[in-house]
């Protein structure tokens, strides 16, 4: 197994019922056995970016992915890809 976590994020999509996330369950999928990895899931998180800090600032996470599409998750996705970049900029 690669040293260094991957973080994916699926962000929020609805506010009503949660919806599977089949995308990011996609990637993780991909990197099964090749990486570890933590997913957050923003239809069952009511403030993604804390669990995204959190896990980050532990150490470990070497890698920050986010599965989007147009649409509500799209605002969502950006603000936060945008807050992981100036929080960890390396």
């Amino acid at each position: 197994m690669i040293r260094g976590k991957v973080l994916l994020l699926n962000p929020r999509s609805a506010e009503s019922k949660p919806r599977i996330p089949n995308s990011i369950l996609a990637a993780a999928a991909a990197l099964e056995g090749k990486y570890e990895y933590i997913l957050v899931d923003g239809n069952l998180e009511k403030d993604s970016y804390s669990k995204i800090f959190s896990a980050m600032a532990n150490g470990g996470v070497k890698y920050f992915g986010c599965t989007v599409m147009p649409g509500p998750q799209l605002k969502q996705a950006i603000l936060i890809s945008k807050k992981v970049k100036e929080d960890f900029p390396t």
